[in-house]
Parts: C-alpha cells; sequence; structure tokens
C-alpha cells in the first residue's frame, strides 16, 4: 500500500511494450462472488500439499529469496505458542 499523498516515479522506458498502470483494493477480488465459491471448495482443495516448505519466522527472508530462485513456490510461517 503506498501512503496517502505518496507519489512515485516510474521509468518511461518501461511503457514502451504497452504497459499499464492498474490500482487495486485488497487484489479487486469481488467477495459477494468469491467466498460463496470458497466456502464450495472447502475440503476438496489439498492446501496442504500446495506448501512447499514450512518456515519460522526468522528464516522469512531464506524462503523469499528461494521462492525468487524458484526453488520453491510456498512458504507458511509457523508461528510457535
Amino acid at each position: 500500500m503506498t501512503p496517502v499523498g505518496q507519489s512515485i516515479t516510474l521509468p518511461g522506458p518501461a511503457f514502451l511494450g504497452e504497459t499499464k498502470i492498474h490500482g487495486s483494493a485488497m487484489g479487486s477480488n469481488p467477495f459477494p462472488v468469491d467466498m460463496p465459491r470458497m466456502v464450495d471448495m472447502a475440503g476438496k482443495l489439498k492446501l496442504d500439499d500446495m506448501i512447499s516448505r514450512r518456515v519460522k519466522l526468522e528464516q522469512v527472508n531464506d524462503a523469499f529469496a528461494e521462492m525468487k530462485r524458484g526453488e520453491i513456490a510456498r512458504s507458511v510461517i509457523v508461528f510457535d505458542a
């Protein structure tokens, strides 16, 4: 989120490939449509199978680096109670 009143600068050549800037609030998710669909999928999605690795909070930077390198798809941060 960009703070209110914050300006950004973008390099002009970045738009030579017909790139567009599009704002989004919370992913522009249509909750009235998506939430019933997600509820219907409960139990059908194998969410645990989609997790590549579980990490502790202090390992989060390493997990992001692994994701950027394409070594893992998705990490979950595990907080000890």
